[in-house]
């Protein structure tokens, strides 16, 4: 059977153009797809184009695979089984830095993986792509932060290595953990680093309402007022612990209650309007106290008791002197009450064991003592003038008191006293040798005056009248009144002893 040479032709006309197509797609393919060997026997199949789809073997209807390059660069898409919907994108941005991004079901972001600054970041997110969370490493350090749903910070986890001062000094490292209201106000904050930690807890605009801080040499506590005007702090160190009760956010600055325990004792202080000085009581390991200051922080009133020794307490005025003082201790109680503007005139009182004396003083130089003599009660009283002032001296006896004045060296002048008798006066020369004598003996009256010691006269009023009589120098009688007297007839005429 022969086939006509126009169907020929038609047919081989038809092999030639099929496989002019079958040519031109191997052209195509070797333009897309080159088959290399290299020099280890491997052979290397490499893909050049545009975009690249991958479709399941098993129902190639759908993509799960999508290749591509843009203006910036290539891409890689992953598509949700059975569905156009891409779940999964990486890609480089504008700048030439990778990025990839992870979606849920309503195409929205829910994990985004980017570069900044050459350093790692990470966005997670809820929901319609609600932010969620960041974490992003930094060139000394990283952070983690926890967001609300318009995007505001809530968490932030954040670390910094020491970085090298302008000096040479190498910073510790850091390590923060901050938590915020929605208006992004800080209410707690964690704080670590090389020398310790902190803690800082408060309101939204008060951010350390609380701190807590700890160190090296001891920790720490702080409470403040909502407005700031009140605070606590608190601390213990090694060989001490305070605690204080101020005004303002730091001590020192206005009203204060300070309380403090060491190893040199415990002391509670109380301070005044402008941070001064007002109580203190102290309880140290040799004495306690308790002390009282004016407005510029000097102390006026000081109560002390020093163990195993003394109790004192000294009252100043105004001025720098002392004005009050007392003291107490085994061997003496004494209280002193001085002038505001001379320390030196003061009066003194002080009793020892079994005597007591009162010292009023003017300017370094005694006025009036009086106290506890030989025979009882001892008043003194001095002259002004410091070389010749006189001394007068009021003493209790053992049949009366006696009155005797003196001279500043102490030399008597004058006596009064009394002996068993009665009443009696003896009155000295300038160096203290009596030289009258008037007195009471045996219900007598009787007036001696002598010279040197030797008698001169006697005048005697007795039972049976008066006498005088007169001495010559030898002490022998030269003269009497009544003149016809005779005193060796008279045994009892009332002469009076030797020691009158």
């Amino acid at each position: 059977m022969s086939i006509p040479l126009e169907d020929l032709q038609s047919a081989l006309s038809s092999v030639q153009e099929e496989l002019r197509r079958v040519r031109q797609r191997l052209d195509d393919l070797e333009k897309i797809v080159s088959v290399e060997t290299d020099t280890d026997g491997v052979r290397r199949v490499c893909l050049e184009c545009h975009e690249l789809f991958v479709r399941p073997a098993h129902d190639p209807r759908w993509i799960s695979l999508h290749l591509g390059a843009d203006e910036d660069g290539g891409f890689v898409h992953l598509h949700q089984k059975e569905s156009s919907a891409v779940r999964a994108e990486m890609s480089l941005d504008s700048a030439g830095s990778p990025q990839m991004l992870l979606r849920g079901e309503d195409r929205q972001p829910r994990i985004s993986f980017f570069t900044q600054e050459d350093c790692g970041f990470v966005a997670v997110h809820a929901d319609a792509g609600r932010p969620g969370a960041l974490m992003r490493a930094q060139p000394r350090g990283g952070s983690i932060a926890v967001l609300q749903k318009d995007g505001g910070t809530r968490g932030v986890l954040v670390h910094e290595d020491g970085e090298v001062s302008e000096d040479g000094t190498v910073k510790p490292s850091s390590t923060d953990l901050l938590f915020a209201d929605g208006s992004l106000n800080s209410l707690v904050k964690l704080h670590s680093d090389g020398q310790g930690g902190l803690l800082s807890l408060g309101p939204p605009g008060q951010p350390d309402a609380i701190a807590l801080v700890a160190r090296d040499d001891g920790p720490a506590f702080m409470l403040h007022s909502p407005s700031e005007l009140q605070s606590i702090s608190m601390m213990a160190l090694d060989g001490a612990a305070q605690l204080c009760v101020h005004e303002g956010k730091v001590p020192g600055s206005g009203f204060e209650a300070h309380i403090s325990s060491g190893e040199a004792g415990s002391s509670f202080s109380l301070r005044g309007e402008r941070g001064e000085k007002s109580v203190d009581i102290s309880a140290l390991d040799v004495a306690s106290s308790i002390t009282l200051h004016d407005m510029n922080g000097e102390a006026r009133v000081m109560l002390a008791h020093h163990y195993d020794s003394h109790s004192a307490l000294t009252l100043q005025s105004t001025g720098e002197e002392d004005g009050f003082r007392a003291v107490a201790s085994g061997e003496v109680s004494s209280v002193e009450l001085m002038s505001p503007i001379d320390p030196d005139t003061k009066l003194l009182s002080a009793v020892t064991a079994n005597k007591p004396v009162v010292i009023l003083q003017k300017q370094q130089r005694p006025l009036l003592m009086f106290g506890e003599g030989d025979q009882g009660g001892v008043f003194c009283a001095y002259g002004n003038a410091a070389s010749q002032a006189g001394i007068a001296t009021l003493s209790g006896g053992p049949v009366a008191g006696s009155l005797l004045l003196s001279t500043a060296d102490g030399t008597p002048q004058l006596t009064l006293d009394a002996t068993d008798h009665g009443g009696r006066m003896l009155i000295n020369n300038d160096l203290g040798f009596q030289r009258v004598s008037l007195g009471i003996y045996q219900e007598a009256g009787s007036l001696q005056l002598n010279n040197t010691g030797n008698l001169g006269v006697q005048a005697i009023a007795t039972a049976k009248g008066g006498v005088v009589m007169v001495s010559d120098p030898e002490g022998e009688i030269s003269a009497t009144l009544p003149e016809d007297f005779d005193a060796g007839k008279n045994p009892d005429w009332g002469q009076l002893p030797d020691n009158f």
